[in-house]
């Protein structure tokens, strides 16, 4: 029986192909391992592929930002030196302009002082049918008053009328009543010489010379028509102005002065506009029949200039856009109110310069009409190299 135990057993044949099975599950999971193991391997390597390629765009778009960055700053840089470059430039032109402001300003004052001193500006005449009459007084006038009394006294030659400035009737310290009154005062001191006197305040400037004031007569004050006086109104025709009156020296004329003259006194705040408003139209006084309210652009245009600093706002008088603004061709331009209402430091500078413009507007047509007339070649002086020219662009015109 012992020996039995030591003799091998032959495997039976069911057990050989139960082991052969084994060996070939075996090996089928080890090829399925195998074949797993490579596909994570080449999904990984996909996907690192992808990943990577995605990096390498955003890199290059990154770079390209970059570049692009650069240029700009580059371009950003070049108009940073341009712009420097052009205020320094524009710098050292104000200041120029600036400097000729202040020797034009000085030169003004000397002249402004005293009304003896501004004979280049009257003309006396009594032979005349008309003479135009102006006044002021300040420092703050100085300019802008020279500037229009230049307008005037040109305009008055050219025409042959007479040119009154009567800054003598004038004082440094007035009451509103008695500058309401200085029009008043004027047009008695030269009533007795002329057919027809025309006031104008000192921020009123001609701009026109081929009209004649006897054209404005003619078409708004004919003989026989009744009318003796001419004044024109703002606002859309709600209120007087008589910044720019024209009166007719008869007794008609006179009757008018004097009912005018009664209601500045009896007026609020003595003013002689509201003597026409709230006394005369309210009143319905008799000599209103004397009056004539002609159209705004007649006599009495307002710029339409805006001031950068805006001194003053859109409800205000001067900004009403229901004014008539002045447009080439019209005989006057009437800056009104810019000096007394503008706080700024540099507004009273700005208001001259708009004055300037309607100056320099004046003076080319009047050489163009006299070249014309003198048979000469049709040029116009060039007033560039004076300070009005760039004044108002860099400094005080919108």
């Amino acid at each position: 029986m012992g020996s039995d135990f030591l003799i091998k057993r032959t495997p039976r044949k069911d057990e050989v192909q139960q082991r052969r099975k084994i060996g070939v599950l075996i090996g089928a999971a080890g090829l399925f391992a195998l074949l797993t193991v490579i596909f994570v391997v080449s999904s990984v390597r996909r996907r690192a592929s992808a990943d990577l390629e995605t990096a390498r765009l955003e890199t290059k778009m990154a770079l390209d930002s970059i570049h692009k960055a650069e240029d700009e700053i580059i371009q950003l840089k070049k108009e940073l030196k341009a712009t420097k470059e052009s205020k320094e430039k524009d710098a050292q032109l104000l200041s120029a302009e600036a400097q000729k402001y202040k020797t034009l300003a000085a030169e003004s004052a000397m002249q402004g002082e005293n009304s003896q001193n501004c004979s280049t500006w009257v003309r006396p005449g009594k032979g005349q049918k008309i003479a135009i009459t102006t006044a002021y007084n300040g420092d703050k006038y100085n300019v802008m008053g020279m500037l229009a009394s230049d307008t005037k006294s040109k305009y008055a030659a050219f025409h042959n009328y007479a040119h009154f400035l009567d800054n003598d009737l004038l004082e440094r310290k007035m009451s509103f009543q008695q500058k309401s009154g200085s029009r008043i005062a004027v047009f008695r001191r030269h009533w007795n010489d002329y057919d027809w006197l025309l006031w104008t305040d000192a921020d009123v400037l001609l701009t026109n010379p081929e009209i004649r004031l006897e054209d404005v007569i003619e078409e708004h004050a004919p003989e026989g028509s009744g009318i003796h006086v001419l004044m024109s109104k703002d606002w859309g025709g709600r209120q007087v102005n008589p910044g720019v009156s024209m009166i007719r020296t008869t007794p008609e004329g006179k009757e008018f002065l004097d009912r005018w003259e009664a209601e500045i006194q009896t007026a609020r705040y003595n003013d002689d506009l509201l003597a026409i408003k709230e006394g005369m139209e309210r009143n319905k006084d008799p000599e209103l029949k004397y009056l004539k309210f002609v159209p705004q652009h007649v006599l009495n245009s307002y710029p339409a200039d805006s001031l950068k600093y805006e001194p003053y706002n859109s409800t205000t008088v001067e900004h009403n856009r229901s004014h008539e603004f002045w447009e080439p061709g019209h005989l006057f331009v009437h800056v009104v109110n810019c000096l007394r209402q503008s706080p700024h430091l540099l507004d009273a500078q700005c208001c001259d310069g708009i004055a300037a413009r309607y100056w320099y507007e004046f003076n080319s047509r009047l050489e163009k009409m006299l070249n014309k007339k003198d048979d000469e070649e049709d040029k116009v002086k060039d007033y560039s190299s004076d300070w009005t020219a760039n004044f108002k662009e860099f400094l005080c015109i919108r």
